[in-house]
């Protein structure tokens, strides 16, 4: 994100992420979802594996 203390100009770069990182857009959120289900769900089936 652009600081005054950087080069960039007055204007940040990258807004902040917001409520539920909705400024990034509106499916965001469901992505950020669908990944860590996607990602969760492997490992842990692994996890319990090991038990």
């Amino acid at each position: 994100m652009g600081t005054p203390l950087t080069t960039a100009p007055d204007v940040a770069l990258l807004e902040p992420p917001g409520f539920l990182m909705l400024n990034y857009g509106p499916g965001t959120p469901v992505v950020t979802l669908a990944a860590h289900i996607g990602y969760g769900a492997p490992v842990g089936g692994f996890a319990t594996l090991g038990s």
